[in-house]
């Protein structure tokens, strides 16, 4: 019994040992037939020839290679030949980085394509031709508004318009500021009595008598210089003759002219006011003192 196991194991091992023998022979020689013959069977019963159509491309692409000598062609040197390729062998448009097709990190970041340069070039152009002309208007309509404006004038009290930087020469001729009679007169050569302070002493001025709110006249033609207020002879004006004179004038109000402006002779300047303390006995009056280069002259010679 035990021989008889052993001997049909030992069949079985055979029968499998050559089933698997015939198995991979046939396989093999199947892959050797596919391989010489080149041929492809297919599940619906026929082959397909690689090989022909192998050849067939190949020999399209030289005709092509030869018929289309490219106008702009991409060259590849390897070795000792060159393989070139036409745009139109192509499937997708050539590309550089910076065309603005193609953006690279860190490489094409802020890159302007000619198109995009020459627009920003229009626009500059028409800004700065825009500048020029709105400074051009600009200009024009200054040099319009300076062509009309008329030459600085102050108003005086006559209501005259009168031109600034006039050239003042002093004739030593002077209109009378006041028509009332004097007072008291000039005095620099002795003292002279002053009915309020009680006392004599030197008069720099003539101190003419005149009514409340009469008008004061300029003495000659002159500038404004000065208008003030001072305790002895109240609100004044000093005016610049010409030649080093200067006319001041005390006790006014009522002043009509403004500083630095020019007057003429025998315009209105403001009018007698009530005396200051100094002056009440005297009553209303004019002060008017006139000066040569700072010291006080006789101004009756010149009337």
């Amino acid at each position: 019994m035990k021989r008889n196991r052993k001997s049909s194991i030992k069949k079985e091992r055979i029968i499998m040992i050559a089933s698997s023998a015939f198995v991979l022979t046939a396989l093999t020689l199947t892959g050797i037939y596919m391989k010489e013959g080149k041929v492809e069977s297919k599940d619906e019963g026929y082959t397909v020839d690689f090989s022909a159509l192998e050849e067939e491309q190949n020999t399209q692409s030289t005709q092509d290679g030869r018929s289309n000598m490219p106008e702009s062609t991409t060259e590849a040197e390897n070795g000792s030949h060159t393989a070139k390729v036409t745009e139109d062998d192509l499937d997708y448009m050539p590309m550089e980085a910076g065309s603005g097709l193609v953006e690279i990190p860190g490489l094409t970041a802020g890159t302007v394509t000619p198109l995009e340069q020459e627009a920003v070039l229009v626009q500059e152009d028409a800004l700065t031709s825009e500048a020029a002309q709105g400074q051009q208007k600009g200009e024009e309509e200054t040099a319009e508004e300076n062509e009309g404006e008329k030459p600085a004038a102050e108003t005086s009290a006559g209501g005259k318009g009168i031109v600034a930087e006039r050239e003042l020469k002093f004739g030593e001729s002077l209109t009378r500021p006041v028509s009332g009679s004097v007072l008291l007169p000039y005095s620099m050569d002795g003292s002279i009595y002053f009915a309020t302070l009680d006392q004599y002493k030197y008069n720099p001025a003539v101190i003419f008598s005149a009514e409340e709110g009469t008008s004061v006249l300029a003495c000659a033609e002159g500038k404004v210089v000065d208008i003030f207020e001072n305790e002895e002879i109240g609100h004044g004006i000093t005016l610049e003759l010409g030649n080093g004179y200067k006319a001041t004038y005390g006790q006014l109000k009522d002043i009509s002219v403004t500083l630095d402006s020019y007057v003429d002779a025998g315009e209105s300047l403001a009018s007698v006011a009530v005396p200051t303390k100094y002056y009440s006995a005297e009553g209303a009056n004019l002060y008017f003192q006139l000066t040569l280069d700072g010291v006080p002259v006789n101004p009756e010679t010149m009337f």
